[in-house]
């Protein structure tokens, strides 16, 4: 008897295995890779935007060196439509799972990088640490960019925003999931790398300047050398340099090590300081005087580089805070130090437009180089 129930137990198993449908797995010969993708506005139609794709299409060598891919691009109103339009052009599955750019064209970033940015975090198969940008003038063309130093379709982005590749003291680096965090949190607001294009001989990319949004756009694109100062508050031992003048002459500082902590200070009601302190070390790099320099004067030089930095940091900051925004986060640290939940918000939007800064600037200058 058992051997019987034993027997009607596997067939009943069998026939409901027969009623289950597959998972319709493809296998990756019939699978295209979007490795990068933008969005843009239509000039002449303001209730739809115009989606570009970049694909990869998988080559059978890939020590071969050759690159193939596709642009794909679709109007529509809203993200989730195109990419399901977008279908209807190919003959393959579309796979974002190793999409890892997302560009907003800066028209479209300065109206709303909301659609978008929702779409990235809910949809399943997108990465959270795919890197974000504001492309200029246009996603579109931005991602039609291919350098010759490219290997793999669309990774020549990827590699300079993650700065896997290279590492630049002008290239800001986050995450989607950073500008979702910092969208959602109140004290704290999203920033973005710009990405745009060196114009004339062969075709290359320039990412040297920061865009400071709100909770939802563009509010202002910071100019590279701001930007190297912005990276100078945000990025720990920022391999950077920084320049000065002492007695009409140029000096250059190569910084291996920097560090700026700050802390938020109520002198009264309603107002309010920010205290700066940034530590600097570095070697001399360059210089316009070919004459040794005394003891004297190296302690002069680093006078001067704190000056000139402390400065620079200053009229950063002002800059920043007549935006409106707050990249830094020093809303989020008041509301952290400051245990009044009731009013602790209103008493920060009403004391930041009017908040002032000092800024204290410590420059080690290690060494001068081998002829001092």
């Amino acid at each position: 008897m058992n051997r019987i129930k034993q027997g009607i137990l596997l067939l009943c198993f069998l026939t409901q295995m027969l009623l289950v449908s597959g998972c319709e797995f493809r296998d990756i010969d019939l699978r295209l890779f979007i490795v990068a993708m933008g969005v843009d506005t239509v000039e002449d139609n303001p209730d739809v935007l115009k989606y570009t794709f970049k694909v990869a299409v998988p080559m059978g060598d890939p020590k071969s060196g050759e690159i193939k891919s596709l642009i794909l691009t679709q109007v529509s109103s809203s993200i989730a439509k195109a990419a399901r339009e977008i279908k209807s052009k190919v003959d393959k599955e579309l796979d974002f799972g190793h999409c890892k750019t997302v560009l907003f064209g800066e028209s479209y970033a300065r109206r709303s990088i909301r659609e978008m940015q929702e779409w990235t975090v809910r949809r399943r198969d997108t990465q959270l640490i795919m890197y974000p940008a504001v492309a200029v003038p246009d996603a579109e063309t931005v991602l039609n960019i291919s350098p010759a130093t490219e290997r793999i379709a669309g990774n020549a982005k990827a590699l300079a925003l993650s700065e896997e590749g290279t590492e630049s003291p002008y290239i800001v680096k986050t995450y989607m999931f950073d500008v979702d965090r910092r969208i959602r949190d109140e004290g704290i607001d999203p920033f973005l790398p710009v990405i745009g294009i060196v114009e004339g001989g062969s075709p290359m990319l320039n990412i040297n300047k920061v865009a400071l949004l709100d909770k939802e756009k563009v509010r202002d694109i910071l100019a590279p050398e701001d930007t190297k100062i912005f990276n100078l508050l945000h990025v720990r031992n920022l391999r950077t340099d920084l320049e000065t003048m002492m007695h009409g002459n140029h000096y250059n500082l190569n910084v291996d090590r920097s560090r700026a902590v700050y802390q938020i200070i109520t002198t009264e009601p309603g107002k309010g300081e920010i205290h700066y302190k940034i530590t600097i070390g570095g070697n001399l790099e360059e210089k316009d005087d070919y004459n040794k320099l005394s003891h004297g004067e190296l302690i002069e030089l680093e006078k001067s580089f704190n000056e000139s930095v402390a400065k620079d940091v200053e009229t950063l900051l002002l800059k920043i805070r007549d935006t409106g925004t707050d990249p830094t986060g020093f809303g989020l640290r008041y509301f952290g130090t400051h245990w009044n939940n009731a009013t602790e918000k209103q008493q920060w939007k009403d004391m930041y437009p009017g908040i002032t800064f000092k800024v204290d600037v410590q420059v080690d200058i290690k060494g001068t180089g081998y002829s001092r």
